[in-house]
């Protein structure tokens, strides 16, 4: 178990006869009391394949039924029902031909930062030198995830598995970052000047609901046409993230 930010953590879970996923896939997982009551909530894969492996990261929900058993009760050794991998839609793979050479432009919101990370992780795992740039929206700085591995990511652009990484802060900046709070806006999806085209050959969107209609609105709005728009959004109900 890995500590993200104050309310997240990552959980390793050893799932014999694993045989892999796809970056932005997500999992099942069931919990059951011992008078049979079942809660189930979905899960993004937080790491590339690995056999008999899977990973998630889990937001706590004070109020939730599965979060708080998962990221402050559980412990190792405890067993749990996980299902999948599911989803084919809202992934990405190296070499995908619909992309080729194309930039891949992220944009997550709160924890839908998960997938994308992961995404990002299989980039640099496989070698794939597209251009990709996330776009983080959060609350403030004590919400951030991943926050030094996204830090090194982003630090050397000519570095293999480098990413153009912006942080969009809503509610609270750290001292020195250049953007006073506000929600996402146009500029903040605007490419870098060094992508070879104006828009990105594929962009994948990830947050709550209401985030995911907003950032599908600026899209649209400087001219991404709606096939090169993937979204995974998440809410309230049977869902925790």
């Amino acid at each position: 178990m890995r500590s993200q930010s104050w309310h997240s953590r990552t959980l390793a879970l050893h799932v014999p006869g694993w045989t892999g996923h796809l970056p932005g896939q997500h999992v099942d997982i069931r919990l059951t009391a011992p008078d049979g009551y079942s809660a189930q909530r979905s899960y993004s894969l937080a790491e590339p394949a690995t056999p008999d492996r899977v990973a998630v990261t889990v937001d706590l929900l004070p109020h939730g039924e599965v979060s708080p058993y998962l990221a402050e009760i559980m412990e190792i050794g405890d067993e749990l029902d996980v299902r999948g991998p599911i989803g084919g839609w809202f992934v990405w793979e190296p070499g995908d031909p619909s992309i080729g050479d194309g930039p891949v432009l992220l944009i997550a919101g709160g924890s839908g930062v998960v997938p994308l990370v992961t995404m990002l992780r299989a980039r640099k795992r496989a070698g794939d030198s597209t251009p990709t740039m996330l776009v983080y929206s959060l609350r403030g700085p004590r919400d951030l995830m991943y926050g030094p591995e996204l830090e090194e990511m982003s630090a050397d652009p000519s570095t293999p598995g480098s990413a153009d990484v912006r942080l969009v802060y809503t509610r609270k900046v750290p001292d020195g970052h250049p953007r006073p709070a506000s929600h996402l806006a146009a500029e903040d999806i605007q490419p870098p000047s060094a992508w070879p085209e104006p828009l990105a050959a594929r962009v994948y969107v990830c947050g709550p609901s209401g985030f995911v209609d907003h950032a599908t609105g600026l899209l649209r709005r400087v001219g991404y046409p709606d096939d090169r728009i993937r979204t995974e959004r998440f809410g309230p109900t049977g869902v925790e993230r």
